[in-house]
């Protein structure tokens, strides 16, 4: 699942989240008063023995309106609230949720959804198809313009409403103060409601993949006469956030608190813990003191902390770390010199030492890879293409139009400045480049929102920099067809195009046969590797600190904010 690139998407996903992020790399923006935070947790009102969980959480949602969300920390907000059409299960696969099953037509094109019986909101109201036809055509408008829109458009009609004009744009084209031409453009998008129960998606093409998007933030189910009712910032007040989770948002303070309290009319059944409250903390040492002294349930430990936390007996005791889908990239302006040329791409990916940026520079933090998909997702593929290797990457080099490092152009590599830890991590890069092909990188820190506005614009990639993804859905189109091809989130500002890779997902994304259709992904996967579109580095883990008394979860690969977020969210619990 998540998400965006970094920041934040965490982070974790912090997926590029992203979620996408939504980052693998945690941003620390900020400086939240964390002692008020545990103080507004105090004031809850729970008593001492109530079973309310406490998680740490770095950063504060920058926004939790489902269908403008993408990174990690305003899903797993989301999550808590609200519910799609499918989920995750334990095992990570997609499984019923607000629809308790789903059927294609014989071929392909018509996805229909069938609701529970009694569904309804947190506050006993019916939940109807009819709900997640908003929440589908409101995530192709226009006026809405979320990370996740192009996610929809498999959806007919979806990509020709989200076109209908530019968000913002008053001076083209005409369309935008044409009432009827909006009305109609909006009733276009197939979604439509064949009854209370039933739901029905009208596809552009083949998309065996499309029941796990239905699972994703941008088909909950938020309330059209709430959101009319209070505008733009209709998301921060919780009276807003009416949704059908496991969970009800009951406080939110900025920078400092979210709180939830069960759902008691949840189709599954009312969660163990009475519950959540979510405590943002950005510093990291101040997460840790907070932790030891029983103010938090979880933390999210910096990788800096780990020698001491193992050190630590009882705190080594309390380390959790399981493998994450995600994957870091040190990514390419493959528009720009010297990285259009293919030959320096591969000299920079021959002289990353994978295993020492793992193990000593982030702390045994991540796990080295050369697959671009991780392991045990359909698509991955054993490689050893562009594995560390000094010898290989200086013949590379003097192969490339530059014949070596003499008279090599300048190159920037560009970092959060927010992040103190990502100044050491930048120097370790550049002494790699430095020491093995002579190749001088300048370190550029650079603001976090201005970053992130550069990994997303084509005129002001980065030459160089780390960015990241979290997996959203089980499927090899989530890290191929809609990263990688021609013009997709990722292909467009970094500058990689090759039509052959687009034929072979275009191909793949339309096959009902997993039989056929896997092995053209796994086809497609090697020619994005072979043509060195970036130094794949390493599959981050999902590392927390957790209390004894924190029982009854489930861990799966998309956990990146708090083990059991995705497939545990009923059975979680917490003694005190």
């Amino acid at each position: 699942m998540e998400h965006r690139r970094p920041p934040g998407p965490s982070r974790r996903y912090r997926w590029v989240r992203v979620a996408g992020l939504l980052a693998l790399l945690a941003v620390i923006a900020g400086s939240p008063v964390v002692g008020a935070a545990f103080a507004l947790a105090a004031q809850d009102g729970t008593g001492a023995n109530a079973k309310v969980l406490r998680i740490h959480q770095l950063l504060y949602p920058e926004t939790a309106d489902p269908q403008k969300s993408s990174f990690t920390q305003e899903i797993a907000f989301l999550v808590a609230n609200y519910e799609g059409l499918t989920r995750l299960d334990a095992n990570g696969q997609t499984s019923p949720a607000a629809a308790e099953s789903w059927t294609f037509n014989e071929d392909g094109t018509v996805l229909t959804f069938n609701l529970r019986e009694g569904l309804t909101y947190s506050d006993g109201s019916p939940l109807t198809a009819e709900r997640f036809v908003y929440a589908v055509r409101r995530a192709c408008d226009p006026n809405t313009a979320g990370d996740y829109q192009y996610i929809l458009f498999d959806i007919a009609g979806c990509q020709e409403f989200a076109s209908l004009y530019a968000a913002g744009d008053g001076a083209t084209p005409a369309a935008r103060d044409d009432a009827a031409a909006f009305a109609a453009a909006r009733d276009a998008v197939a979604a439509r409601a064949v009854d209370e129960r039933t739901l029905e998606l009208t596809l552009n093409q083949p998309a065996p993949y499309f029941p796990s998007v239905a699972g994703l933030w941008v088909f909950f189910p938020a309330q059209q006469e709430l959101i009319e009712a209070a505008g733009d910032d209709w998301w921060t007040d919780p009276a807003n956030q009416i949704g059908n989770g496991p969970f009800q948002v009951s406080r939110m303070e900025q920078d400092q608190l979210i709180a939830f309290d069960a759902n008691e009319n949840y189709w599954g059944g009312r969660p163990v813990l009475d519950g959540i409250e979510l405590v943002y903390v950005p510093d990291a040492a101040v997460a840790l003191e907070a932790y030891n002294a029983g103010d938090l349930d979880i933390v999210q430990p910096d990788p800096a902390q780990y020698p001491a936390i193992r050190a630590d007996p009882a705190l080594a005791e309390q380390f959790l770390s399981f493998a994450g889908t995600n994957t870091a990239l040190l990514s390419f302006n493959m528009q720009q010199p010297p990285f259009d040329d293919q030959k320096v791409r591969e000299a920079f990916a021959y002289a990353f030492d994978r295993e020492t940026w793992c193990a000593e520079v982030n702390n045994g933090d991540c796990v080295p890879t050369l697959s671009w998909i991780p392991e045990g997702v359909p698509g991955f593929v054993e490689t050893d293409a562009f594995g560390f290797d000094p010898e290989a990457a200086k013949a590379a080099l003097a192969e490339s139009s530059y014949g070596g490092p003499d008279g090599f152009p300048a190159v920037e590599y560009h970092y959060i400045a927010d992040i103190p830890e990502e100044r050491p991590r930048g120097e370790w890069i550049a002494g790699q480049y430095r020491d093995i092909l002579g190749i001088e990188i300048a370190l550029v820190p650079v603001e976090q929102t201005a970053w992130v506005r550069s990994i997303n614009d084509p005129e002001n990639y980065p030459p160089l920099t780390v960015i990241g993804w979290f997996q959203d859905y089980p499927d090899p189109q989530n890290w191929l067809s809609i990263l990688w091809a021609c013009e997709s989130f990722f292909a467009t500002p970094a500058g990689y195009c090759n039509t052959a890779f687009d034929d072979l997902v275009q191909q793949a994304d339309q096959e009902l046969d997993p039989a056929t259709r896997f092995p053209l992904y796994e086809e497609a996967h090697r020619l994005l590797l072979a043509d060195a579109f970036a130094v794949v580095l390493s599959n981050q883990a999902n590392v927390f600190l957790v209390k004894p008394e924190v029982t009854g979860y489930t861990t799966t690969p998309s956990d990146g904010e708090w083990p059991g977020q995705w497939a545990s969210p009923l059975t979680l619990d917490v003694e005190r």
